[in-house]
């Protein structure tokens, strides 16, 4: 009798074990994952919103515009000063055009396609601002050059061409920070580091060429 008592609860206990793990089990079932989880289950590629891929996709014609604007002081005969600059900011924005491309392209995006002064002059393609609480009628993006701004900086020569390409790239930076600042306020958007990072600099340094712009531009007077 003593034997089997003593089987029995040897069995009870070995069934409440095996409840509480199942038990266990299906709570972490339930649980969210985690980001690093979902990232794995979908390749490695990070969770990402509709407002993330909207700015990629703008702002590729965005950075296209200002290398379009920066190809003219060459030939335009800016100062030695402006063509620094200009210079540094085709090979900046070259790159992070590459890069905004390859994160696209990673998780099967369409991109704006064509050369950069194709892109240059279309203006919203593939933007859809109100993702980002922006203008959904289709509207430029801020800070970006209409075709007559355009027009003017393509022809002016000489130090009427850097006043004009000063005043035109601080307003396209900051055209460029302000989407900044849309993509940062939309919900649960740069929660990938990779898109967080690249915003990060974007701010930093088209803050710091606009420092180094309006300086420049004091110095200068209008044509």
């Amino acid at each position: 009798m003593l034997a089997r008592a003593t089987l029995s609860y040897a069995l009870l206990a070995t069934f409440t074990l095996l409840g509480a793990c199942a038990s266990g089990g299906s709570a972490r079932a339930s649980r969210p994952l985690t980001p690093a989880q979902l990232a794995a289950q979908d390749g490695g590629i990070p969770p990402y919103t509709k407002a993330d891929v909207s700015f990629m996709q703008g702002m590729i014609s965005h950075h296209a515009q200002a290398v379009t604007m920066s190809s003219f002081a060459e030939s335009n005969g800016a100062t030695s000063e402006v063509r620094v600059l200009a210079g540094r900011i085709t090979v900046a924005q070259t790159d992070e055009i590459a890069f905004m491309k390859t994160w696209l392209g990673k998780r099967k995006q369409t991109m704006p396609a064509g050369d950069m002064e194709a892109m240059a002059h279309a203006h919203h393609i593939g933007m859809d601002m109100s993702t980002m609480g922006g203008d959904a009628s289709g509207g430029m993006m801020p800070g970006m050059l209409s075709p007559a701004q355009m027009d003017t900086l393509k022809t002016a020569k000489g130090r009427a061409f850097d006043w004009y390409f000063l005043t035109f790239m601080i307003q396209h930076h900051k055209g460029a920070i302000s989407m900044v600042d849309e993509l940062m306020s939309a919900k649960g958007a740069a929660n990938d580091d990779d898109v967080f990072k690249f915003v990060s600099d974007v701010v930093a340094d088209q803050s710091t060429e606009i420092d180094r712009m309006e300086l420049l531009l004091k110095a200068r007077s209008r044509p």
